[in-house]
């Protein structure tokens, strides 16, 4: 192997007889390396923004919710909240009351989905950091309020400064429907918008919170019944802590973040498989010069193969000399390669170079080098190299 090795790198930086060979090499190694290159700039950028919109969509979801695994809604008592905030990490607990109601305003209707929580939600939550207009409260005197998702307002053509209340309906548990008197059938609720909040893409509905209560008595959900927890925790919870909350939550399901924006996951993680499939083909492509350049060689380095072979040398030296000097052709360009588009994505990480255009949360491309990525990119071009270079030496030394 040591050998075989030293002879190859010394046709790699040796001068052939034929300068072609010398040009077919360096343009072999560049396009190696031109492609590792866009390889680490293009995972790198695709990183940055994964983990911007992962934020983005992240800060509109609890850090763990549990929903019953069964029906719309599962029994939460006074106890068990308490025994939930001793768990070391758990910061905040937040019962939820959900169900779709029939909305009126101003002459436009819809279906809407309500949700009640308590008035800790509206100040712990991402409420806050998502406000577009007014400012969300609950209540205003004996005025009952809402806070309105953008779909909603943008559906019913509603502002916080316009005085028409929302009219919500939903037909009463306890009784049949009234055929002379519909109305008596149905229990209403009269509400005004106290603020509009940002919705993120999954949940871009109509959407509003009001108070527990309110949506209790209009639902009819009885007290101590509710639609979700949402959990708010001093970083990720410990397996053991989780194993705690589960058990107080047997017929339960908890998700975190990630779970709760599975597909947003799975998306992101197929456009990047992507990304780096077809800039992996391009590569594969590029690195047929290898096939070129070794094909070349061997026929420029007949004399020397002779040579060796009488001086005691087997096949099989003279096979590993020529496949050796196409790998280390792929090597040396991933390597350059890899070093260029690391220096880049510094520079870009650290300066912002290259702005995004138009009106943008970021203003730069986002960048975040990873070194997954990079093992799968060295590894991935080597083993094409590997490949390739041993097509034409194994046809040569065949025939």
């Amino acid at each position: 192997m040591g050998n075989a090795l030293h002879i190859a790198l010394r046709y790699l930086f040796a001068k052939k007889s034929h300068n072609v060979i010398n040009i077919i090499s360096i343009i072999s190694a560049a396009g190696i390396a031109i492609g590792s290159m866009a390889l680490v700039l293009i995972l790198s950028v695709y990183n940055g923004f994964d983990n911007s919109i992962k934020e983005i969509y992240e800060g509109y979801k609890a850090d763990y919710v549990i929903e019953p695994t069964h029906g719309k809604t599962f029994t939460l008592t006074s106890d068990t909240l308490e025994e939930l905030g001793q768990i070391p990490g758990v910061r905040s607990a937040n019962p939820v009351v959900e169900e779709k109601v029939f909305l009126k305003y101003d002459g436009r209707e819809t279906i809407a989905t309500l949700r009640g929580t308590n008035d800790e939600f509206l100040q712990g939550s991402y409420i806050t950091g998502n406000i577009i207009e007014g400012e969300p409260a609950y209540r205003k005197g004996e005025t009952n309020q809402a806070v309105i998702s953008q779909t909603l307002a943008y559906t019913l053509g509603l502002r916080v400064r316009f005085l028409a209340p929302l009219e919500l309906y939903f037909p009463r548990k306890d009784t049949r429907v009234s055929i002379t008197n519909p109305l008596e059938s149905i229990n209403t609720a009269t509400l005004y918008p106290s603020a509009i909040i940002r919705t993120d893409a999954e949940n871009a509905e109509n959407l509003l919170y009001a108070d527990a209560s309110t949506v209790r008595k209009l639902a009819g959900i009885p007290a101590g019944e509710c639609s979700m927890l949402e959990i708010n925790a001093n970083g990720n919870l410990l397996p053991d802590n989780l194993k705690k909350i589960k058990s107080l939550f047997p017929e339960c399901t908890i998700k975190d973040k990630a779970q709760q924006n599975a597909t947003l996951y799975r998306m992101m993680k197929a456009e990047k498989f992507a990304v780096y499939l077809i800039l992996f083909f391009v590569i594969a492509i590029i690195s047929v010069n290898i096939f070129s350049c070794l094909s070349m060689l061997i026929t420029d380095k007949r004399e020397d193969i002779e040579t060796f072979l009488s001086m005691g040398a087997t096949k099989e030296l003279a096979e590993r000399i020529f496949h050796l000097h196409g790998f280390l052709i792929s090597l040396l360009g991933c390597i350059i390669g890899i070093c260029i588009g690391l220096a880049a994505a510094y520079l870009q990480k650290t300066y912002g170079i290259i702005t995004v255009p138009g009106n943008y949360l970021i203003s730069a491309y986002p960048v975040e080098i990873r070194a997954a990525d990079i093992l799968i990119i060295f590894t991935g071009v080597s083993a094409i190299g590997y490949a390739i270079s041993r097509l034409p030496v194994k046809n040569f030394f065949k025939n």
